[in-house]
């Protein structure tokens, strides 16, 4: 990668384009002062902007809100200046453009312009282009490493020429870059190559890698090639129609499915299976139902990941396949309702049960159930109605083999069984670090019954199982096993601390003393678990004993007994925390300093006061930090003071307390801190505290930040952070900008603070991104912005609406099609409205997922809404509507119900009805 840095630098115009603001870097640039640039029109300082068509671009911006860009591939500049470097290929400055609308409120007010100068980069990458032509390979194979590494759109003609090297090796790193390129010229080589050298497996080999990993238009190229005579084009074909996930390829890979050769045959599944083709639903099945292994199996895997679950009932016969009973009955377990249930544990309970699977299908149709429904019970009470003897001693010896990945779904169906040899297997499962977690959940689910169970696993010989019983045991709060655990307090060092939690949540007094002769122990671990039950306890005791050992000669008993008096505010302890706060040892000043700040005396902030101008930097510290708690405007010129103290961490919890009492009064001194503080930490203080006060002010302060090199750390993450926070209009063309063109760290900051705002265009970018991000981080994090948006009530009724459209449509790709769902279930009743209006949506994928949303809802409107999808046009939807409407116990919609029981078309849907109807 080039070591070459690039430029950025920032001018604003208003709506008429006369500019406004123009920086030094402007300034050293192009020669012209800000005072001479600013108040003229743009067409004025680029008399060529309209003859360039550039003025267009502008005008757009301020007309429809869009972002617009100027590459520098196209237009090479937007403000002519040469150089300020010379280059001997370039005698203008090279800049790639942005420009975005500058907003008040809800009006665009001017255009906010970032220029980036690329001239170095492109240099740099036509000495490389000129590297491609040495004879050395080691030098073409270093020249393509390095543009593949650039990720700029300027290397591609570079990298299309290496396309033709003679080395193999040359030509394996040009399908990287390719792959990354794009474009309508690689894309009309690829297709060119394809056409006249597909007999040689490694171009052609490397030319679908291309294809299948760009973004240039080739699928009727390859539906065209799935017909041809060449079985190996049609296999690659195939494969590759799969990976470029567009629906267009979709009834060609079916009529694939009949195709004479068995690899091409099992490539257009498994392509049909990427694709989520509900299309191929029908003949899928047909090909799981022909027990032909080796098209069967990838079959069933492929309607297991497209999820139709009307096709759940023909795969129940083959769960009598010793071949492929395995992949029906995962499949049944993420398809199959509660009728799937019976036959599944019949299998585990005969002498060859594939145990494991079996197991973890159940638990995914629990799930499943549970978290669509709200009716996981069901499938306990069918299981355990089924479960014979033989299959509980089928399911007890395949625990025994579990692996890591299989003990959720082992400890789940485990704590649905009952008897002591059941809970002595939960227990046993302790000894086991890949399930110890789980098992505790379990077992306090038990109860009291567990006790003793529990009690004989202290004395284990591994002390992580000791451990997890005395957690278990102080979850279930069972006063039994409190002598034993004070014996441990003594005898057993490294469980001390545990054991202290334990004794904190079950509070038995009964540990008052051990409890308290832990407070001047060595280790600061266990003096915080003993002060911390000592707490829990509330002993009436407390405060006498406080009163003594607030004097104690022992200072760590001095400092635990302030934290513990502190904590109550006793009154008896109140001027002994005050005469702490002048303790000869630093420990107990910090301790008492901090804790006086939770009473209610006038002396408490001229205590404070005298501490944060006159004590070490650690009480300096805690009481720059108490005076956060403290609602007095006297504090403030405390704190602004101690924004200045040579301490770091003074300065931060300076900076800190002044975010949370949002004084206004010092932005200026945060922006200084901000801006240069020589501590990071602090720096990133202050810029948290700017995001907390707010306002047009803090947004210009914190908006340069975002452009901080790497070697400061976490501060552009934590100014994004800041942005979000102020929810000011001016902050979005910088998040927005950010979301879209920076590092994974800074766009998910990015798009985070993106969902705490309101603004145009917020819902559609985050929608795009999350549409076309390959990261699933970012995916994920697009759309948990987008349910944010959806639900606060401070955005306008459009922008709630647009965000929930943007859901909606994102349930297209069945990738992020359950995250979206999940989100849209997750809102609340002023918008189940908006989400119905998916039920319109042209792609009945999308009105399926919307069912499921509403589903989980569990609501009366979200039922009604539901009532309408009885008469979609696809059988799917309506087969989802019915099982919902039979769930949800809605009986409103029962004449509905009895005429697609008598006289739909999908006979899925038929027995569906007639179901519900029995119910």
């Amino acid at each position: 990668m080039s070591s070459s840095k690039t430029a950025i630098s920032i001018f604003t115009t208003d709506n008429q384009l006369i500019v406004r603001s123009w920086d030094d870097w402007l300034s050293k640039a192009t020669g012209m002062s800000a005072d001479e640039a600013c108040g003229k029109k743009l067409t004025v300082i680029v008399p060529d902007l309209e003859a360039r068509g550039l003025l267009k671009l502008f005008q757009q911006v301020l007309t429809s809100g869009t972002i617009e860009t100027i590459a520098p591939t196209v237009d090479r500049y937007l403000i002519p200046c040469p150089p300020l470097t010379p280059s001997q290929y370039f005698e203008r400055m090279q800049q790639r453009v942005t420009i975005s609308p500058l907003q008040s409120s809800d009006r665009i007010i001017g255009t906010i312009v970032t220029i980036e100068d690329v001239t170095a980069k492109l240099n740099h990458e036509c000495e490389l282009a000129q590297q491609l032509l040495s004879h050395d390979e080691d030098t073409r194979i270093h020249a393509v490493e390095l543009l593949t590494t650039e990720e700029s759109p300027e290397s591609q003609p570079s990298i299309v020429t290496a396309m033709a090297d003679e080395n193999w090796r040359v030509r394996q790193k040009v399908v990287d870059g390719l792959a990354l390129r794009g474009g309508e010229h690689t894309a009309a080589m690829l297709l060119r190559t394809l056409r006249e050298q597909h007999q040689d497996l490694g171009v052609l080999n490397s030319v679908l890698q291309v294809m299948a990993l760009s973004n240039t238009d080739t699928i009727p190229a390859l539906i065209e090639c799935l017909n041809d005579s060449d079985e190996d084009l049609r296999i690659y074909a195939a494969l590759t129609l799969g990976e470029q996930q567009d629906v267009r390829a979709i009834p060609a890979l079916i009529k694939a499915l009949e195709d004479p050769n068995a690899n091409v045959r099992y490539h257009a599944i498994d392509a049909l299976s990427q694709l989520r083709a509900e299309e191929a639903v029908d003949a899928l099945t047909t090909l799981a139902e022909s027990r032909n292994f080796f098209v069967s199996f990838p079959a069933i895997d492929a309607l297991r990941r497209i999820g139709n679950p009307a096709i759940a009932p023909r795969l129940v016969p083959l769960l009598a396949d010793q071949v492929l009973r395995e992949p029906a009955a995962l499949t049944l377990g993420e398809l199959g309702n509660e009728e799937v249930v019976a036959p599944l544990v019949e299998l585990l309970n005969t002498g060859t049960a594939p145990a494991k699977v079996i197991i973890k299908a159940i638990a995914n149709l629990y799930y499943r159930y549970e978290k669509v429904y709200g009716e996981g019970n069901q499938i306990i009470d069918l299981f355990k109605q089924s479960i014979t003897q033989q299959g509980t001693d089928n399911f007890l010896k395949a625990l025994h083999h579990a692996k890591h990945n299989e003990f959720r779904s082992f400890v789940l169906i485990l704590s649905w069984l009952d008897g002591e040899a059941i809970e002595a297997a939960m227990t046993e499962l302790l000894n086991y670090p890949a399930a110890r977690d789980l098992a505790k959940v379990a077992l306090v689910k038990y109860g009291k019954r567990v006790t003793k169970l529990l009690m004989a696993q202290l004395a284990a010989a591994d002390l992580a199982t000791s451990e997890a019983a005395i957690v278990t045991l102080g979850r279930i709060g069972d006063p039994i096993a409190v002598p034993a655990m004070i014996e441990i307090l003594t005898t057993i060092p490294e469980l001390v601390i545990p054991t202290a939690g334990a004794l904190a949540q079950i509070g038995d007094r009964r540990a008052f003393e051990a409890l308290l002769s832990l407070i001047g122990h060595q280790d600061v671990g266990v003096r915080q678990a003993a002060i911390s039950a000592l707490d829990s306890l509330g002993h009436p005791e407390m405060a006498g004993r406080m009163v003594q050992l607030l004097s104690d000669p022992d200072p760590l008993v001095r400092e635990s007994a302030v934290k513990i008096a502190g904590y109550f505010a006793y009154p008896e302890c109140e001027q002994l925390l005050f005469a702490a706060c002048s303790d000869p040892i630093e420990i107990v000043r910090t301790a008492a300093i901090e804790h006086i700040a939770y009473l209610e005396n006038e002396n408490v902030l001229t205590t404070i006061a005298h501490a944060l101008y006159n004590e070490t930097p650690k009480v300096r510290t805690v009481a720059a930090k108490a005076l956060e708690h403290l609602d007095s405007n006297s504090a403030f010129p405390l704190l602004l003071s101690a924004l200045k103290d040579p301490e770091p961490w003074v300065r931060y919890y300076a900076a800190r307390s002044i975010g949370r009492h949002e004084y206004v009064e010092a932005i200026d001194a945060l922006a200084q801190l901000a801006q240069s503080d020589e501590a990071n930490h602090v720096r990133s203080s202050a810029i948290q505290a700017l995001g907390r006060i707010g306002g047009e002010r803090a947004v210009a302060i914190l908006a340069p930040l975002v452009l901080v090199t790497d070697s400061e750390g976490d501060l552009p993450q934590a100014a994004i952070a800041a942005l979000g926070m102020i929810k000011h209009p001016d902050a979005l063309p910088t998040l927005l900008a950010v979301a879209r063109n920076a590092d994974t760290v800074s766009r998910l900051a990015a798009i985070r603070a993106l969902g705490e705002c309101n603004g145009i265009g917020v819902a559609e970018a985050l929608q795009c991104i999350a549409q076309s991000n390959p990261q699933t981080v970012i995916v994920q994090t697009a759309i948990e912005a987008l349910a944010r948006l959806a639900i606060t009530e401070t955005n306008s009724n459009s922008h709630r609406s647009s965000s929930i459209a943007a859901l909606i449509d994102l349930t297209a790709e069945p990738t992020r099609r359950e995250a979206c769902v999940t989100a849209l279930a997750k809102l609340r009743e002023p918008q189940i409205a908006a989400i119905a209006t998916g039920l319109t949506h042209p792609r009945s994928g999308v009105r399926r997922a919307v069912v499921d949303a509403l589903t989980r809802l569990k609501h009366p409107q979200a039922s009604a809404f539901l009532e309408t999808a009885l008469e979609d046009s696809d059988g799917i939807v309506r087969l989802a509507a019915v099982t919902a409407l039979g769930y949800l116990g809605n009986r409103s919609a029962e004449r509905k119900l009895v005429i697609l029981a008598r006289t739909d078309p999908d006979p899925a849907v038929r027995r569906a009805a007639q179901k519900v109807l029995q119910m």
